[in-house]
Order: C-alpha cells, then structure tokens, then sequence
C-alpha cells in the first residue's frame, strides 16, 4: 500500500532524466527496460548513452537490462523503504542482464 505521500510510478518515471546523475554514467551504453506489473505500474525503458538519460513508455525486444517488479516495490525502492539487494534477495526484484549493470543503476539516478 502506497503511503499518502508517495509519487506515482508516472511521476518518477517523468522525473528521472532531471534526477540523472550523468557523471555516474558517462561510460555507459546501455537500454533498461522497467517491467512494472500491479496497480499503478506500466513498462517503461531508459536509454542512457553518453551521460544523457531518455525515458519512454513501451517495451524493447532486446534491453541490455531487464527489471521486473511489481509498482509497491519500484515505488518503496524509489523512496528508500527498500533496497535493490533486498529486493531481489526477497524475490520482489527479478533481472536478465549484466549484474555490473544492475549493480551501478542506483548510483546514475538521485534521491
């Protein structure tokens, strides 16, 4: 259950590229694919390229990283409430790709 205060998925997701910490990411190429399932959730994909970040709405055949959660565990990890390790070590957190890839993506986007 959403707290009263919490963002949507929509909100955070719009909001990402101005959270986007490209000097974190400078040396990355890569797709990320969202997987979002439950009230509230969505697929969305981030392409990071070159320090810049784009959001879209929709799915890719083939993203370098794959997440999928349900939108309570995007938005509780998005807020601090949980961690990715946990997350995945709980079975809320499923991924297919590079865990290098997995492991940096808290460090590209800030609080």
């Amino acid at each position: 259950m959403p707290a009263p205060n919490d963002p949507t998925v929509q909100q955070i997701i719009e909001a990402m590229p101005q959270r986007f910490n490209s000097q974190a990411a400078m040396d990355v190429e890569a797709t990320i694919q969202f997987i979002l399932s439950g009230e509230g959730g969505g697929n969305y994909f981030a392409t990071i390229n070159n320090g810049t970040c784009a959001l879209t709405a929709g799915r890719l055949d083939n993203p370098t990283l794959t997440l999928k959660m349900s939108a309570q565990t995007y938005i509780d990890m998005v807020m601090g409430r949980l961690t990715g390790q946990n997350a995945f070590f709980t079975r809320k957190l499923t991924y297919k790709g590079p865990i290098s890839l997995a492991i940096r993506l808290h460090k590209f986007f800030t609080s």
